[in-house]
Parts: C-alpha cells; structure tokens; sequence
C-alpha cells in the first residue's frame, strides 16, 4: 500500500516543474516571435517587390503603344477633387492600369494605412484612394536635373538607375493636396521639410514621404522596368551639384 501510494503521488507535478515548463515555454516565445515576425515581413517585402515589378511591366507596355513616352504622374487641370470638386485627374496608376488589370497591385501588404486604390476614382475630403506606391516628380522646376516624367525613354541616360516609383506614405486631408508622386522643386527646396529630407514617420525610416516599411529597407522601381530593395540610405547618394542622383534621368 505505501508503495502504491507513492506512486500514485509522482503521477502529478509539483508547482516547481509547472513552473519551470512555463519558463521554458515563455523563453521560446521570445525568441521565436521574433524570427516569426521577420519572416513573415520578408513575406511582405517579397510580395511588394512583386507588385512593383508588374508596375513595371504595365509601365513598359505603356510605354511601348505611347511612343516610348513615360507617362505624367496624373492629367488634367488639378491634381484630385479636393481643390475642384468637379474637376478630378487621371493619374499615373490609372494611365497603366488597363496593362496590370488589378486594383489590389498598387497596395503593398505591408501598408499599415491599409490604403486603397480605386481605377480612376476621385475622392474628397481624407478619402484619397491613391495606393502605397509614389511615382518620381523630382526637380520639376530644375531646368538641368528632372526626373523621367513625361519624358522619353530615350532620353534617360541611365535607365536602370533613374527611380521610376517607389513606396511612399499619404496623409492627405481636405486642406492638404497629396497627389501620389515624390516631387520637390529644384536643388534649392529639396532638403525643406516637405519635399526629401531624411527622417522618420511613425518610428519607421524616412526619406520625405518615401518610407522603409520591410525592416529599414524600401521596394523601388527603376524606369528600366525592373525592382529592387534597398536601404533609405542608398536613395540619399548625391551628385557634384548636390542633386540626389537616382532621381534625375542625367548620368550623373
């Protein structure tokens, strides 16, 4: 009887060794969460830079039935409805879309915005539809440095170099124009507070409204049509003039 009865009492565990498993356990989740969440974000990353490469292929079909003619980053008299109510424009994302057929490739699973985008929908007010992706305005008013826009294939001296479009953060209202383009003036105004100076938004790296949601890395398309993932940093190389070098279609 003694003997049963001591067996029968290490059938159970004591709260030490409940305690202990619970450790275990709470060490693994820490160090494994981690990892779970990097992956799933390279997932992410991966899915992006899917997107953008599609973008790329409409943009090169598109460019092949207009001349070779990069598209304009939107038409029309105003940017959106919100400064003209009954005038809206059709933008670039629009000009391609009927290569790409999918609303959904313009949103980067990683856009915690959740951002959407419509096929030539004009929004009002905070509604603005644009999509996680920015095409490349930069040095619009520069009569040396400009960037692809509306310009033609031949005339981009480094194709695989010059920034076609990139990820980039809209937080539009109904006083603030944000069309889906990453643009500043000329050499003088890039580095003001709106146009590409380097910071943060919301704790994540920043490069004006370029923003680096794949664990400090960005998604860019390149006007040769194909994508690649870099850091911030990287789209921060400047020319002798100062002019940052991967969104002019000069050499330099």
């Amino acid at each position: 009887m003694k003997t049963r009865r001591n067996l029968i009492r290490r059938n159970g565990f004591t709260l030490i060794e409940l305690l202990v498993v619970i450790a275990i356990i709470a060490i693994l989740a820490a160090i494994l969460f981690p990892v779970f969440a990097r992956a799933r974000e390279n997932a992410r990353r991966t899915s992006c830079l899917s997107n953008l490469k599609q973008i790329g292929l409409g943009l090169i079909q598109y460019t092949q039935d207009y001349d070779e003619k990069i598209t304009a980053s939107w038409y029309g008299p105003n940017e959106d409805k919100a400064s003209d109510p009954s005038n809206g424009s059709y933008k670039w994302m629009d000009a391609i879309y009927p290569y790409v057929k999918s609303e959904q490739l313009f949103v980067c699973p990683s856009d915690s915005l959740n951002t959407l985008y419509h096929y030539y929908q004009n929004e009002t007010g905070a509604n603005f539809n644009y999509g996680s992706y920015a095409m490349n305005v930069s040095y619009w008013g520069d009569s040396k440095y400009q960037s692809p826009v509306g310009k033609s294939l031949a005339t981009i001296e480094d194709p695989s170099g010059t920034i076609y479009a990139t990820e980039y953060y809209d937080t539009p209202s109904s006083a603030e124009i944000i069309a889906p383009e990453i643009a500043w003036k000329d050499i003088a105004s890039q580095t003001d507070s709106t146009p590409i100076k380097p910071g943060t938004h919301n704790g994540i790296p920043s490069f004006g409204r370029i923003l680096a949601r794949h664990l400090d890395t960005v998604n860019v398309l390149f006007t040769d049509g194909h994508a690649k993932n870099q850091k911030v940093s990287q789209l921060a190389h400047q020319g002798a003039d100062g002019q940052y070098t991967m969104f002019t279609v000069q050499d330099d």
